[in-house]
Order: C-alpha cells, then structure tokens, then sequence
C-alpha cells in the first residue's frame, strides 16, 4: 500500500465537501488518498473529530487506557462503541505502519553494521541471537 506525504496534502473531497486538512494530516502516513474520504465519513457519522484522532494517535494510551481509567461508560467520550472500535482499528493500522517503518529502518542498520563486522559481533553488541542477525539481513543471490 502506498503511503501520501502529509506535507503534500491537497485534502481530497467527500461527497462534495472538503476534508479538514487535520484529517488528512493524521491518516495520510498510514493511509492511501483514496482511503482517507470514507474512512472520515465513518469517524464524523460518529462524531469523531479531527482532533480526537491527532490525541488517539499521538498519545495511544489516552484510548488504551480508557475502559479500566473512565468506568463502564468510557466508549462514549469516543463516539460510543462503534466510534471507540474505529478509533482502536485507525490505531492498529497505524501502528502497524510504524511497525514496518522500524523494521526497515533496523534492517538497513543491521545491514549496514554487517557488512563492516562479523554476524556474531553485531549479534553481541545488539544482545540478540547470531541466526537473529543473520536473519535480519537481507541474502544476496
């Protein structure tokens, strides 16, 4: 899936409207262009703003933390149950794209430590298995 530069975002229209550049802005490093209308139309039929996302996003525990924090009624301040489960799935997928961004970044650094050291040097010095670094980097042909 192909991801958008946030800083390059004209927001796209929904149903005649304009997207708030907020929304585009939070779901465009996760997200495609074409994704991002009907994904906001599920999060307004809710009433989830903008900016209920950007804090869910920016600080995941403020949701996370919420039905053991807030009480039996804790869905609510996010849009009840439904809003709630969009926002945890919105929160899934863009961690999972920060996953795959760590990953890569650590692959191209184990790669890069390899190629000037040994496999079990590199292995030691980052605390994991020698099969772990090995695994890590990726196999010529």
């Amino acid at each position: 899936m192909g991801t958008v530069d946030p800083r390059s975002i004209t927001p796209p229209a929904a149903h005649g409207d304009v997207i708030e550049a907020g929304w585009s802005i939070g779901l465009a490093g996760h997200r495609t262009a074409e994704e991002i209308p009907e994904i906001v139309e599920r999060f307004q039929e809710c009433g989830i703003t903008a900016e209920i996302l950007d804090e869910v996003l920016t600080d995941p525990n403020r949701l996370l933390l919420s039905p053991d924090r807030d009480g039996e009624q804790w869905a609510q301040q996010y849009g009840g149950p439904a809003g709630a489960a969009l926002l945890v799935s919105e929160l899934l997928a863009y961690l999972a794209h920060q996953h795959r961004v760590a990953a890569r970044i650590r692959v191209d650094l184990v790669t890069g430590m390899v190629a000037t050291g040994s496999v079990s040097t590199v292995a030691h010095r980052l605390g994991i298995p020698d099969h772990d670094a090995t695994r890590l980097t990726p196999r010529t042909p």
